[in-house]
C-alpha cells in the first residue's frame, strides 16, 4: 500500500500533530507499506526557521525510511495575527499539491487537519491519483477561530463555512478522535457512515517513567526543592489559557501557601506575556523552563508531583481531547485537567487525576489542594499509567489504524495492498 500523508507540521518539530503523523509514517513503514509525507520547513511554534534548513520549493528527505517532502510555505513568527497565519496555511495548501504530486501515484492519501486547507490538497491529490482521501479531524475549523473571535468578518466566516462543507463531502473517510467531535460534524449533515472514531494513542515505551534519580537531578538543577510541582509541558500558546495557572499562583501567594511551585515547560505564542505578567506580580512561586529535546520529557513530567492540562472554555472543544493528556498519563502522574467534555469524562472514568473548572483560579487551587496527599497521587498515577498501556498504546491503537486504511484501498483497489506486502 502506498501511503500519502500531508501535514503542517512533522519532526523535528514537536507538537502533538507533529508526533502523530510521525508515528503512523513509522508505524506503516515498518509494517512493509511505501510512505510519503508532505510537509512545511519546520519552525513551529516560534515561527524561526529551525537550524539547518533553507527554505526552497522542494527538499527531499529520507527520515527512517519515510519518504520526507518538504515544500515552500510562509513563516512567521506573529502567530497570534490572523493575515500572518492565513498566509502561512494558503501557502502550504498551494505547495503541498506539489509536493504530493511530486511524490508520485499513491492508492490512498491521508490530510490531518487542521488547517482545514489541507482538505483542499488532498483532494486535489487524490483525485489526480484516483485514489481515496481520508480527513482526519483533530480540531473543529471553522468553528475555532469564529467562536474565539479571531475570524469575524462576515464574508470571511461564510467562506470558513464553504471550505469546511467542501472538506466533508470531497473526502471519503473522516477520521475523528473523539465522540462528541464527531457527533458535531454529523450535526451539519454529514453522513454517519463516511465517519469513524479512532483514539489517539501514545507510546507507552517513550513516555514511561524514569527511575526516581533521574527524576530528582531534575528538580534539582531547576532548584525545585521539595516543594508540590504543578508541571505543565508543551505549547505555551493563546489556546491553552495557562494565565488562570499564572492567577492561581497569585491566589496562592497571597494566601501565603508556599508550598506549591508552577512549572512551565516549553515555548510557544503566549510563553513571553505570561512570563512578564508572572515578573509583575512578583511572583516566586513560578519557574519558566525554554522547550526541551523530546527524549528529556519523560525526566521531565516524572519530575512533577502532578502535570497540569488547560484549556480556555469554548463549545466546540466539548469534543476535545490533547494528544498531551496521554503522554501525562503514560509518565504515570495525576492529571490536574482543566477542561470540559470528553476530555474530563476519561480522567474521571479512569480515577487518574482532578478535574476543575476551566479559567477558575479559584478551582484549580481546590484541585491542587484535592492533590495534596501523596497516597492520592500515588493512587492516580498507577490508574494514568495502567490505562495509557491497556487503552491507549501506540502498537494497539495504530495497528488497527493500519486495517482501516487497508480497507478503505482494498475497497478502492482490490489490488493495491497485495502489490507492496506480497
Amino acid at each position: 500500500m502506498k501511503v500519502l500523508l500531508i501535514s503542517l507540521y512533522y519532526p523535528p518539530e514537536a507538537n502533538s500533530t507533529a508526533l502523530k503523523i510521525s508515528d503512523l509514517a513509522q508505524h506503516l513503514t515498518e509494517s512493509g507499506h511505501e510512505v510519503s509525507v508532505v510537509t512545511g520547513f519546520p519552525n513551529y511554534p516560534d515561527g524561526v526557521l529551525y537550524q539547518g534548513y533553507r527554505r526552497s520549493l522542494l527538499k527531499r528527505e529520507d527520515v527512517g525510511g519515510v519518504r520526507v517532502l518538504r515544500t515552500f510555505l510562509s513563516i512567521t513568527s506573529e502567530r497570534r495575527s490572523f493575515g500572518p497565519r492565513m498566509k502561512n496555511y494558503l501557502s502550504f495548501m498551494v505547495s503541498s499539491i506539489y509536493g504530493g504530486l511530486a511524490a508520485g501515484r499513491q492508492d490512498v492519501v491521508y490530510a490531518s487537519s487542521p488547517p482545514l486547507f489541507l482538505a483542499v490538497s488532498g483532494y486535489a491529490i487524490s483525485r489526480s491519483f484516483r485514489a481515496p482521501l481520508v480527513l482526519d479531524v483533530n480540531d473543529l475549523w471553522p468553528q475555532a477561530p469564529i467562536q474565539l473571535g479571531i475570524v469575524k468578518n462576515p464574508r470571511a466566516i461564510r467562506a470558513a463555512q464553504a471550505l469546511e462543507r467542501f472538506a466533508y463531502e470531497k473526502s471519503d473517510r473522516i477520521f475523528f478522535y473523539s465522540h462528541r467531535m464527531r457527533q458535531m460534524v454529523l450535526d451539519t449533515g454529514v453522513p454517519a457512515e463516511k465517519t469513524e472514531v479512532h483514539p489517539l494513542w501514545v507510546d507507552t515505551e517513550v513516555f514511561k517513567p524514569v527511575p526516581r534519580p533521574e527524576a530528582i537531578a531534575v528538580r534539582e538543577k531547576y532548584g525545585m526543592g521539595d516543594r508540590l510541582v504543578i508541571m505543565y509541558a508543551g505549547n505555551i500558546g493563546l489556546p491553552q489559557g495557562l494565565q488562570t495557572a499564572i492567577e492561581c499562583a497569585r491566589l496562592l501567594k497571597e494566601r501565603k501557601q508556599r508550598d506549591v511551585l508552577f512549572v512551565f515547560v516549553g515555548g510557544g505564542a503566549d510563553r513571553e506575556r505570561l512570563m512578564q505578567l508572572s515578573q509583575s506580580y512578583g511572583l516566586d512561586n513560578v519557574l519558566f523552563i525554554p522547550s526541551q529535546p523530546l527524549s528529556s520529557m519523560p525526566a521531565f513530567m516524572s519530575a512533577s508531583d502532578a502535570l497540569l492540562l488547560h484549556l480556555d472554555k469554548a463549545p466546540f472543544r466539548l469534543g476535545t481531547i490533547p494528544g498531551k493528556l496521554f503522554a501525562y498519563m503514560s509518565c504515570g502522574r495525576p492529571v490536574l485537567l482543566g477542561l470540559e467534555g470528553e476530555g474530563a469524562d476519561l480522567v474521571r472514568d479512569a480515577g487518574c487525576g482532578v478535574v476543575i473548572e476551566p479559567q477558575n483560579p479559584e478551582s484549580m487551587a481546590e484541585g491542587i489542594a484535592r492533590l495534596s496527599d501523596p497516597e492520592t497521587r500515588a493512587r492516580m498515577g498507577e490508574a494514568s499509567r495502567r490505562t495509557a498501556v491497556e487503552r491507549y498504546d501506540r502498537r494497539k491503537v495504530l495497528a488497527t489504524l493500519e486495517r482501516r486504511l487497508e480497507d478503505i484501498v482494498t475497497k478502492r483497489n482490490p489490488n493495491a495492498t497485495r502489490a507492496v506486502t506480497s
